[in-house]
Order: structure tokens, then C-alpha cells, then sequence
């Protein structure tokens, strides 16, 4: 009987032990990721999240002087039971204004709070502000994060560009790590990305990011804003090599007519694929300067920001500087051994990003360095000292 009672008991045990582990795990935070800021403009921002299970919610938001002054929130969402990736577009705010939000989430008498976030919708005279770009942060999400937490060490500038190569297989678990690594950088800057790489197949890459208005899939796929004296086109490079060249083409025609409505602006571009890289045979992408190239140079783009070769390369040809930034945490490559004509600088080993700030009619474009890569082993940069510099002035 003694043994009997003993089993029974720890049996008993087991169950207690397993039922508040089970209680445990359903008390755990109900996000897997978020919430991060995607487009936005002079009165909207968009925000995005998942959550792992059902859950009610508040989204608060204020601007960040009423919030910082008093504590409370101006304005409150509150939505029912909802599972899986959300996205809202926070509408009517004021522009060139300094917000605060945060997300608050319900379940039973369980509530969980996300860290306050914070944006500044955009100011269509802005005489300066400045953004951020670097891209391939596939393979190494710890190496991303290194990079990301140097972005907001510098607290740099009012958006983040990505230029593709964001996960290198698109699915769930990947793209969760990659929200893991921008967690507090996507927090507090609007983060915009292109498409290219692996999140180029299935449909998470647009389940998951809110990005500004323009054409082809989910009218995401290509797309174009202001802020102030810049003009930012953002361009699925990845279409180049379709065997079907419907889109490519139905791109290329959006890409001109969009060019052509831009008048005493910087241009700036955002595309994957690199269209001169010494990666390439010949240092050139003969698809994509074919069907680019001269729109550019005519219409007068002043950089070509890409991330298909994980180095950083910066080549000058007629008048265009075409950045290649691939040091966001992809497996950086090994130096090629021709150089493209028109390089101006290369690096390679290295992780970095590319701070950018416009004032007046210049804008500075500079290679920051985060960490170098020698041996599979991290070696930090701590000076923060650019290591390569463009500076570019608005002409008539």
C-alpha cells in the first residue's frame, strides 16, 4: 500500500508541476514579434505585429509632448481577439510631429505592455533630415542585430532603408529572427525595405512589411515617396531575370512615368540587385542596365543603393553613384580579384551601414563600419569613422 500511495502522490506531483507549467506557458508575452513601423507620411504611419495566439489589444498613441508631460495617452484602439500578423495605419496625425505609441495586450486578467515606441510623421519642406541604408542581413541574425544596434546607438536617422536580402529562406522561424535582430531599431524609425533574395518567393515578405504606396504586388512590389528635398524609389530588381518579362516591363514603364513627375529633387533609388559589381563577369548586371540605365541617367538619379553582393562597393559610371551595402550580416565575401571600372572605394569583410544626411540642397552619404570579419571571428570598429564619403549637390 505504502508503494501504491507513493506512486499515486508522485503522480498527483507530476500533474500539479505539469498543470502550472502549462498555466506558465499560456502566461508567457502573446507577441512573437513587434510591433515595427513601416511607411509613413505627413499624417499616417503604419505599424505592424503577430501575436502567437488570440488576444484583445489597445494600440495608444499620443503626440510625445502631451505624452511626455503628463503620461497619458491622447487615443486608444482596442480590437478583440485577434491571432496572427496585424498591420494598422494610424491616420489623420499631425505632420512634422513627434509621436509616442505602445501596444497593450488583454488576456483574461493577464495584460502585456510593449515598450513605448516612438515616430515623427514626415514634413513636406523638411530643409534636412537624415535616413539610413544597409542591407543583406541573411545567415547571421546575431551579426544583423550587431549591425541594427549600431543604427540605434547613433540614433540614426528618421527612417531605415533595407535594400533586400532580408532572410536567407522565407519562413516563419527566419523572418522571426530577423525581427528579432531590428526589434529596437524598427521600434523607433520607419522602416522601409525592397524585395530581393529569398523573401522574393511565397508571400510573407508582404504579409509582414507595410511599405508605401506604388505597383505591382499588393501595389508594394515597386513603389516612391517624398521627404522633402529627396525623391525615393524603391525597385524589385529581382524581375530582370523573369522568364516572363510582364512585369519587369509593366515596372520599367511605372519607373519612367514616375521619374519624369520629379522636378528639383535628389533621386534616390533602391533595387537588390547591384547593377555594376566586380562580382559580376564583365562588372556589369546586362539586364538591368539595359533596362534601367538610360532612365536614370536621363532623368538624373544621383545614387542606386543595392545589397546583392555582401560587401560594400561604391562605383561611379556617367554620373551616378551606384553603392553596393551588403554588410548587414550575410556571409560577406571574399575580394574579387578584377575591379569594376569606376570603382571609387570597396570593402570587403566587413559589416557596416550607410548614413546619409541632406541639408539644404547637399546631401552626405557615408560607410560606417560596424565590425570587421577576419577568420570567422567578429572584430568591433568602435570609432564610427566613415570609410567612405559622397557628398552631393542639387543642380538645376
Amino acid at each position: 500500500m505504502s508503494v501504491r500511495f507513493s506512486r499515486s502522490l508522485l503522480f498527483v506531483s507530476l500533474l500539479i508541476v505539469a498543470c502550472v507549467l502549462a498555466g506558465s506557458a499560456q502566461r508567457s508575452a502573446p507577441w512573437t514579434w513587434g510591433p515595427i513601423l513601416g511607411a509613413i507620411g505627413e499624417d499616417f504611419v503604419a505599424i505592424t505585429w503577430m501575436t502567437n495566439r488570440a488576444v484583445g489589444f489597445d494600440l495608444r498613441y499620443s503626440l510625445a509632448r502631451v505624452y511626455d508631460a503628463t503620461g497619458e495617452w491622447e487615443e486608444t484602439l482596442t480590437f478583440d481577439h485577434h491571432e496572427g500578423v496585424a498591420e494598422i495605419w494610424l491616420q489623420d496625425l499631425m505632420p512634422s510631429s513627434a509621436y509616442r505609441y505602445q501596444l497593450i495586450f488583454y488576456e483574461g486578467d493577464a495584460v502585456y505592455p510593449t515598450e513605448v515606441g516612438s515616430f515623427t510623421t514626415l514634413d513636406p519642406t523638411a530643409r534636412s533630415f537624415s535616413f539610413s541604408v544597409y542591407g543583406a542581413t541573411r545567415s547571421f541574425p546575431d551579426r544583423h542585430k550587431l549591425v541594427a544596434e549600431a543604427m540605434v546607438s547613433e540614433g540614426t536617422g528618421s527612417i531605415v532603408f533595407h535594400t533586400g536580402g532580408l532572410v536567407d529562406a522565407a519562413s516563419e522561424e527566419r523572418f522571426d529572427n530577423f525581427f528579432w535582430a531590428i526589434a529596437d531599431l524598427a521600434r523607433v524609425h520607419p522602416y522601409v525595405t525592397v524585395i530581393g533574395g529569398a523573401e522574393s518567393t511565397g508571400s510573407l515578405y508582404y504579409d509582414y512589411f507595410a511599405l508605401p504606396v506604388g505597383g505591382g504586388t499588393e501595389d508594394e512590389q515597386w513603389w516612391s515617396f517624398d521627404v522633402g528635398g529627396i525623391h525615393f524609389i524603391g525597385l524589385d530588381s529581382t524581375l530582370a531575370d523573369s522568364a516572363d518579362g510582364t512585369a519587369m516591363r509593366a515596372q520599367t514603364a511605372w519607373l519612367e512615368n514616375d521619374l519624369a513627375q520629379v522636378v528639383g529633387k535628389f533621386i534616390v533609388v533602391f533595387a537588390y540587385d547591384a547593377l555594376y559589381s566586380a562580382s559580376y563577369d564583365g562588372g556589369a548586371h546586362g539586364a538591368l542596365t539595359a533596362a534601367w540605365e538610360s532612365l536614370f541617367r536621363y532623368y538624373g538619379v544621383d545614387v542606386v543603393f543595392s545589397a546583392s553582393q555582401a560587401c560594400y562597393e561604391h562605383i561611379y559610371r556617367r554620373g551616378i553613384h551606384f553603392v553596393n551595402t551588403g554588410g548587414g550580416g550575410a556571409t560577406l565575401i571574399p575580394a574579387p580579384e578584377s575591379i569594376a571600372p569606376g570603382t571609387v572605394s570597396r570593402r570587403y569583410g566587413m559589416l557596416h551601414y550607410v548614413r546619409c544626411t541632406f541639408a539644404d540642397d547637399s546631401l552626405l552619404v557615408e560607410a560606417i563600419p560596424v565590425a570587421s570579419v577576419v577568420d570567422d571571428r567578429l572584430h568591433l570598429v568602435p570609432s564610427g569613422r566613415s570609410i567612405d564619403t559622397i557628398l552631393l549637390r542639387l543642380t538645376d
